[in-house]
């Protein structure tokens, strides 16, 4: 009997441990951008950009825009840009043709290379 329950307390352990593990590979429980900018950025003031595809648990497209430090501080900037403005389109068709590594974030330069 100290077996069986023994056996089904493991068991309950290791659904437990899938199911924690399936919340952690999903991401945060929200969308990261609340508030969107519906402006263009000057891509002069753009450092990086990342943009998250829509998941279970946050519906929306979002675009994250790294500024360059200001005044020479090393505080870093962010700020969500909303997916459907022109610039928002114009970052989402940058990163599907050339994120070939599939990386987290994308040097806004890379979007504005010379075609050799």
């Amino acid at each position: 009997m100290a077996f069986l329950s023994r056996g089904i307390l493991l068991l309950l352990l290791a659904v437990i441990c899938l199911e924690l593990s399936g919340v952690l590979a999903d991401g945060p429980d929200r969308c990261w951008c609340v508030n969107t900018l519906k402006r263009r950025v000057p891509k002069e003031e753009i450092e990086e950009f990342s943009i998250f595809p829509r998941k279970s648990k946050c519906n929306n497209i979002e675009i994250i825009l790294t500024l360059k430090p200001v005044n020479k501080t090393t505080e870093v900037t962010q700020r969500c840009l909303s997916p459907e403005t022109k610039q928002g389109i114009n970052l989402q068709l940058c990163w599907n043709r050339k994120n070939v590594n599939n990386t987290s974030t994308f040097k806004i330069s890379n979007c504005f290379e010379s075609h050799k």
